[in-house]
């Protein structure tokens, strides 16, 4: 089932028509007609409406699709081939495993857990393996310098960043324009509490191009030593129409 017919069954299952769902959602009804309907790609933010307007999970339009791709460049070797059809058969693998036991850590759950404790990090046991932390990033800096990577974070299960030292030898691979996009974020969320960014990636690594969507969460922190980091948090999504 492709996105399009996500979003109509979604309508069909609130006793709706696209219409109703769409004025409510303070959408067009006339441009995600077409995009359905022509299967062209839709917003993540008429997405994000739309999951409201219906009072659904955003995870309920990724239809088990996997939210990110790796594709081999052109002229890519043997190597970088078959490592690209491994990395995504491992998300295809993830996605449907976490899917199934239903159970992912959100956004809110990170919110949840920042607001209750002043951005501290404490009472952080089943969440911190699922967060990377860094030290402050500053004006000019290459990259942000990692403090350390959760074993359960986004960077480690589908980026191949297992630990400090990797997250350095991936970030310098991708373009300027991601690694610029990256440290000022970083930048940016040092005076608020948190930020919160939905991102498109489309980049090359080591002769494979990784594309797809993800939510992400920025946000100052101090340990329990008042050492001052920032902690991210990201969450794949995936809402084309592809």
């Amino acid at each position: 089932m492709d996105l399009g017919d996500l979003i109509l069954s979604a309508c069909k299952s609130r006793g709706l028509s696209l219409a109703a769902v769409c004025k409510q959602a303070g959408l067009r009804y006339s441009t995600l007609h077409s995009q359905i309907h022509n299967h062209r790609e839709i917003p993540f933010t008429s997405i994000d409406r739309l999951a409201t307007a219906l009072n659904l999970p955003l995870s309920h339009f990724s239809g088990n699709q996997s939210p990110m791709t790796f594709e081999p460049v052109p002229n890519a070797n043997t190597l970088q081939v078959e490592t690209a059809r491994l990395l995504s058969d491992l998300v295809n693998k993830q996605v449907a495993a976490m899917t199934s036991h239903g159970y992912q850590v959100s956004i809110d759950d990170m919110l949840d857990w920042l607001i209750a404790n002043n951005n501290q990090l404490v009472n952080c046991k089943e969440l911190i393996d699922w967060v990377n932390l860094y030290l402050p990033t500053k004006p000019g800096d290459r990259i942000p310098t990692p403090y350390r990577i959760g074993s359960k974070s986004l960077s480690a299960k589908y980026f191949r960043i297992l630990e400090v030292k990797t997250y350095t030898e991936v970030i310098n691979c991708y373009d300027d324009k991601a690694r610029q996009e990256i440290v000022q974020a970083h930048i940016d969320c040092a005076d608020k509490p948190y930020l919160i960014m939905d991102k498109k990636i489309d980049t090359v690594s080591d002769g494979i191009r990784i594309r797809g969507t993800y939510r992400r969460l920025l946000a100052p922190v101090r340990d329990v030593d008042g050492k001052k980091l920032t902690l991210g948090f990201s969450k794949l999504t995936h809402f084309t129409g592809a």
